[in-house]
């Protein structure tokens, strides 16, 4: 059983309050939900809804189904738009209801605003929610009244316990995808964080400037992007595990710095939260558009690892991960996310790992040298002021020792000497997950945030009999021979939101499999469940 919610309206009209109010007791009351939501890159006006899902087992996605219950905040919009794809049966609150609790919030609590928690409350009776348990579950006082005011809201209008949901989630924290990120960055250790505010990658940044005081990593708003990974690399250079995070535009300035990374071998964790592109394009919703970008970005050849987590889970782990491989490796590390990860709020259950990983802090003497060239091509690490040692980097090419060298000879063994960290990182790589019938003839394949939209799919087709298998690239670069085991007999299609199927056409140039279909969506939204589903069917059928 599950309950799908849609509330629509006019940015400022408070539909992101009801998520978030929502989405706070749901988690408290212990149920099972998915939150994500849709919004034009405006502050007033235009049209954004926030879709809710609840129910009785994990979810991770949006279904697809016809919704269960439609909020209007606005007069015309939401009703044209979404109202057709009302389920039968459906409960549709207009703008005579909603004016309704409008009236009574500012007679009961003389505060508009009380009609977000309103409609919370009323929310909450609809699926069957024990009012003690609200109550016990509500801030403080006056969240309450509001509460119980949308529970006779619900009782007046006949739609208390329309469709009853017992909360069934065992131990858990809510979180959304850049928090997770950034959860996870902290428990790689970070200490240092620089960046500019870029949607969807903002939340990043204002998770560690509100920690910042408790916990010990410094925040650093600059005054560009530009400037905010050269301060990184700056913190990095100088002892602390550092990272930055933006969006495409945003990284876009960053390639000449991220190619100093590269040739100063400083290790580095830089978040690209992708939107759809090329320029501004649309800067509030999803895309996949960047894995070539990242891929190349910074001229010259140097190695690189990129990241593509697809759960919260994964965001946490991979992120703390990748201090570790920046550090070791000295190379930079990318998380490629998207604004759907990013700003879509899940249940987690089970335990964080909150062991902090830390940089190590060897001491040399005089004599160091900073690029010595050693068989794995990693030379020995260490950071201004510990010792005697002394800390020589440079951006032109250089000597062992950091000094500025046109050694034609000693160039190409320091190329050789940066690109044979491949070979370590390859032995490192992250493998893709799979779920499924291994001798499956049909295996779907995604990276990055459709993970767990298309291991949903893979059950409903399952459902129905079909045979299928999905496989999830958490690691997108560098691939190894490994990753393709089992894959290249398969009928592969490989599902992103991008126009051209890049990870599919990087499947082929370094995997060597053909990728028979491929399933592709640009037009700045996320995939459903039964969107895919649908797809799939036909294509399998």
């Amino acid at each position: 059983m599950e309950f799908n919610v849609l509330i629509g309206g006019e940015a400022g009209q408070g539909m992101f309050s009801v998520e978030l109010e929502l989405s706070e007791l749901l988690s408290r009351l212990g149920y099972h939900f998915f939150a994500t939501k849709n919004y034009m890159s405006r502050i007033r006006g235009g049209h954004n809804f926030h879709m809710v899902r609840v129910a009785d087992r994990p979810v991770h996605a949006l279904s697809g189904r016809p919704w269960d219950m439609i909020i209007a905040m606005d007069s015309g919009e939401t009703e044209r738009r979404h109202r057709p794809h009302l389920g039968e049966g459906g409960i549709f609150i207009g703008q005579d209801r909603i004016s309704q609790i409008e009236s009574e919030a500012k007679e009961t609590f003389r505060d508009v605003t009380a009609t977000s928690t309103i409609l919370v409350g009323l929310i909450l009776a609809f699926i069957g929610t024990d009012p003690a348990a609200i109550q016990a579950a509500a801030s403080d006082e006056p969240a309450r009244g509001a509460l119980a005011k949308g529970r006779d809201f619900a009782a007046r209008w006949e739609l208390s316990g329309r469709m009853v949901m017992a909360p069934k989630a065992s131990d858990h924290c809510k979180l959304d995808g850049n928090q997770a990120l950034a959860l996870g960055a902290l428990l790689g250790g970070c200490q240092f964080m620089a960046g500019y505010p870029m949607t969807p990658a903002t939340s990043i940044l204002h998770y560690f400037a509100t920690v910042a005081a408790e916990v010990p990593v410094h925040f650093e708003q600059a005054e560009d992007e530009i400037a905010a990974l050269n301060m990184a690399l700056g913190a990095s250079y100088a002892g602390l595990r550092s990272m930055v995070a933006t969006s495409g535009g945003g990284f876009a300035l960053m390639t000449e710095a991220v190619s100093l990374a590269g040739m100063t071998e400083t290790p580095i964790v830089i978040v690209d939260a992708q939107r759809p592109g090329p320029a501004t394009g649309l800067p509030t919703r999803t895309e996949q558009g960047d894995l070539n970008f990242v891929l190349h970005s910074g001229h010259g050849e140097f190695p690189r690892v990129i990241f593509a987590p697809g759960s919260i889970e994964e965001a946490i782990a991979l992120a703390r991960k990748s201090f570790d491989l920046a550090d070791r490796w000295q190379v930079p590390v990318f998380i490629l996310t998207d604004q759907y990860l990013a700003d879509s709020v899940q249940v987690m259950e089970g335990r964080v790992p909150t062991k902090i990983l830390r940089r190590d802090y060897p001491v040399f003497e005089a004599g160091y040298r900073r690029y010595a060239i050693t068989a794995d091509g990693v030379s020995p690490l260490t950071y201004p002021g510990l010792s005697e040692a002394r800390v020589e980097v440079d951006s032109d090419e250089h000597t062992e020792d950091g000094k500025i060298t046109e050694d034609l000879d000693l160039r190409a063994r320091m190329v050789e000497k940066r690109l044979r960290k491949f070979d370590g990182l390859r032995k490192e790589a992250v493998m893709p997950s799979r779920i499924g019938d291994r001798k499956a003839r049909t295996v779907l394949i995604s990276w990055g945030s459709n993970r767990l939209i298309v291991n949903e799919a893979v059950e409903a087709l399952q459902a129905e009999g079909l045979v299928l298998a999905s496989v999830h690239f958490g690691q997108v670069w560098p691939l190894t021979p490994k990753m393709a085991r089992g894959l290249s007999r398969k009928r592969l299609v490989c599902i992103e939101n991008n126009a051209t199927g890049q990870f599919a056409q990087l499947l082929k140039s370094e995997l060597g499999l053909k990728v028979d279909h491929r399933i592709l969506k640009y037009n700045g939204e996320c995939f459903t469940v039964a969107e895919l589903v649908e797809k799939v069917r036909h294509i399998v059928g």
